[in-house]
């Protein structure tokens, strides 16, 4: 084996030539791959404002379509109500135009006209006191054609068997107009009760008529007679 003897100088010599040379360029691998991300970032970017513009046309769109729908139909509701009204008016005109044409004759009938009042005229006749006649007060005027006459009578413990009793006006030309009111005396611990009330024509004499059919009463009864209304 063959030793060669290094020198210290050979060694120094060596390093510094290494030292002087050149260092090779590095090659930098960001670069080639920065020019394709770059490209794909702006080719997203592009496809996502094509979208998000269409996505705002769309919205525009659609908030116009829903204001004209918006208007069309306050134009129909306008129209409704302009509709209403003018029904509403007719309606009004017409009523008032039958409320004046219709007689006085047909509107009391129908229920509509009629002054309250209460007037007590008396009891009913017991039947051994004979037919009664009742003037009707002042406080019915001349003008009233109809009174509305009430009757009521109760029995307790009473003679007499049944009762019928009759309440009546006299027209112009001699009839009467009557209503009959039905009762029964007993020997009962317990009463018995009958009413009624009848519209009947008002007389020129101003009088009611009261009669009983049957054995008188004798016992504790009861009866009354009054008009409750006039038209």
């Amino acid at each position: 084996m063959k030793l060669q003897r290094i020198w210290p100088g050979s060694a120094l010599g060596v390093v510094l030539c290494l030292g002087c040379a050149a260092p090779a360029p590095v090659p930098d691998a960001s670069i080639p791959d920065a020019v394709p991300g770059s490209v794909v970032l702006e080719t997203r970017l592009a496809i996502l404002d094509k979208r998000l513009e269409r996505l705002e046309h769309s919205v525009t769109e659609l908030w116009q379509d829903r204001k004209r729908e918006e208007m069309a139909h306050d134009q129909v509701l306008a129209g409704i109500q302009r509709e209403l009204k003018d029904t509403r008016r007719t309606v009004a005109g017409l009523r008032r135009k039958v409320e004046t044409s219709i007689p006085a004759r047909i509107v009391d009938e129908m229920g509509a006209g009629y002054r309250p009042v209460d007037v007590v005229l008396g009891p009913l006749p017991s039947g051994s006191d004979g037919p009664l006649t009742y003037p009707i007060p002042a406080a019915i005027p001349d003008t009233a054609r109809e009174v509305l006459v009430y009757a009521q009578v109760a029995t307790g413990y009473v003679e007499g068997g049944p009762h019928r009793f009759r309440v009546a006006t006299r027209l112009d030309d001699g009839r009467e107009s009557a209503f009959y009111l039905y009762a029964v005396g007993g020997s009962q611990q317990s009463w018995a009760y009958n009413s009624d009330n009848v519209w009947l024509p008002m007389p020129k004499n101003r009088e009611l008529l009261l009669q009983t059919a049957g054995k008188p009463f004798f016992g504790d009864w009861n009866s009354e007679v009054r008009i409750i209304a006039y038209r």
